[in-house]
């Protein structure tokens, strides 16, 4: 692996690296790109990430916007009061049958999301998704269903998990309702499957449009007791042994039309009770938290927000420095804001979106998908010349620009190295056949106005496959066969996973001073 160093040192190295750093140095030689995208290594650099206290500072937020069809993500970092520090993520989807995707929950930067019964998770780290294979539960085999579903993460077995609770339509309703079938799809496995878990009797949900709460190897949902009206309950299910456990809260601390759903706030199993009833003088929402997981006699109402003023449309989660975070009433729409408990001040935070579409989680840098091939598997579409090939409907291609190129041999360090370069990420769902498709696309990614710069493009070219790395040398971009070659080489070489092309840009020299500017000027805003 190295001559200079231990092979075990250069393993503590790479756990201790950046995603962004790892995802450049699988391109290194072909036992570097093999041990990063391991199993092994995906997993114990997780298990690192976990244990480190500064992946808990950045927070990734959800939001919908009402004039279009794609949802948006953005980065935030919770320790910084004034949020001007945003990143935004692009969401690599779009929706076939509604306006956005409906998301089913997330768990250490890994999100799931679904539409009908087609199922994505997610990892916008790497910016990587999957496409699961079709439920065993559908309208087909099972006939029309209303489904609960969650999505979690199992640390014993490093096993993230969807869970669907399936409930049979009923076109009369004088008979009885039939007990839900329950199945999960295992990432490890690759499958679905139906379980034996036997659903508790007599027990409801009471949050069907709210992610259900990851920890400890379990979902938790929030539920209520159909006989006994007004008595909220938690219902976990364990990710491992696959069964269903009731958990108790306190006695008289809800009330018969307060919306309740379950969270994790600071690393501890959470319940938010919003005030919904509307002859209710003082409406507020409490959060109550379990100190000791599992021990019901912990549960403590760690904050109280006044709803009164009409402000405050309900809370979202927790900042690091103690403030929460909360949907508002604003001028366009909702708003994400910042909530301080002690003055009872609210803060807008510059993000807007659709009403009640928020949706916030912890960020954590991972590897996990990285091993998997993009898209989804198609066996039918590979023929029998080529069965070791999967067919993938996503293409990665790393762009790096921004600065001057400094390594002159292409094969010596890292691919395109120099000062101020750097680096951007594309996923695509087909080939491109010209060059104009690939200049657009690149164009578009970079924020790039046409009708002010032309885009010269290099290729980093796998030239010779050898026993122990493989041979680079650089390809100018000019013609349509160029961009043929390009995927050609994609296509044939398993070793190579990726595209990896330097953007240079220049000004085009029929362009004016004023012109310039005046374009530059419009196409920013």
């Amino acid at each position: 692996m190295s001559d200079y160093l231990p092979e075990e040192v250069v393993l503590e190295i790479l756990h201790r690296l950046p995603v962004k750093s790892l995802i450049q140095f699988r391109c290194v030689s072909k036992s570097w790109n093999s041990l990063i995208t391991s199993s092994v290594f995906i997993n114990s650099h997780l298990t690192l990430s976990l244990s480190l206290p500064s992946n808990s500072n950045n927070l990734i937020v959800r939001q919908f916007v009402d004039d279009s069809c794609v949802e948006h993500y953005k980065l935030i970092d919770v320790n910084n009061d004034s949020f001007d520090q945003i990143q935004s993520i692009e969401f690599p989807l779009t929706s076939r049958l509604v306006h956005h995707f409906v998301l089913i929950g997330s768990a250490n930067g890994l999100f799931s999301l679904h539409e009908h019964e087609r199922f994505i998770l997610w990892n916008p780290s790497i910016r990587k998704f999957i496409t699961l294979p079709k439920p065993c539960i559908t309208v087909k085999t099972h006939g029309k269903v209303t489904c609960r579903l969650a999505f979690g993460f199992d640390p014993r077995t490093n096993d993230y998990k969807v869970v669907r609770i399936a409930f049979p339509y009923r076109t009369d309703m004088s008979e009885e309702a039939k007990p839900p079938l329950i199945e999960t799809y295992s990432l490890n496995e690759g499958s679905w499957r139906i379980t034996s878990a036997p659903f508790p009797p007599g027990i409801g949900f009471s949050d069907w449009c709210r992610p259900a709460a990851s920890l400890n190897g379990a979902v938790h949902f929030a539920v209520h007791d159909k006989y006994k009206p007004g008595c909220p309950l938690v219902l976990s299910f364990d990710l491992g042994d696959e069964v269903f456990r009731v958990i108790s809260v306190p006695n008289g601390a809800f009330h018969t039309g307060n919306y309740v759903h379950t969270s994790v706030i600071g690393g501890s199993l959470s319940l938010l009770c919003h005030d919904t009833y509307r002859h209710t003088v003082n409406k507020c929402c409490s959060i109550w938290v379990m100190k000791e997981y599992g021990v019901v006699d912990s549960w403590t109402k760690q904050f109280t927000v006044n709803l009164n003023g009409g402000e405050i449309i309900r809370v979202l989660g927790l900042q690091g420095n103690g403030n929460l975070l909360v949907e508002a009433n604003g001028r366009f729409g909702s708003e994400l804001s910042s909530y301080d408990p002690k003055s009872e001040q609210v803060k807008n935070l510059g993000i807007c979106g659709g009403p009640y579409y928020f949706c916030i989680d912890i960020y954590m840098e991972n590897l996990v998908l990285l091993n998997r091939p993009n898209g989804t598997v198609s066996k039918r579409r590979v023929s029998r010349k080529r069965k070791c090939r999967f067919t993938m409907t996503v293409i990665d291609i790393i762009l790096y620009h921004g600065g001057p190129l400094k390594n002159a041999n292409v094969n010596k360090g890292l691919p395109f190295e120099g000062p101020g370069i750097k680096l951007e990420f594309i996923q695509i769902d087909h080939r491109l056949k010209t060059l104009d498709e690939l200049k657009k696309t690149v164009m578009e990614e970079l924020c790039v106005n046409s009708a002010v710069h032309n885009v010269q493009i290099t290729y980093r070219m796998p030239h010779e496959v050898l026993k122990d790395r493989i041979n680079y040398k650089y390809m100018a971009i000019e013609a349509d066969k160029h961009v043929k070659i390009m995927f050609d080489k994609l296509e044939r070489i398993s070793e190579v996973t990726m595209i990896e092309l330097y953007i240079q840009l220049e000004p085009r020299a029929e362009v004016g001073f004023e012109e310039f500017q005046q374009t530059t000027t419009s196409y920013r805003l």
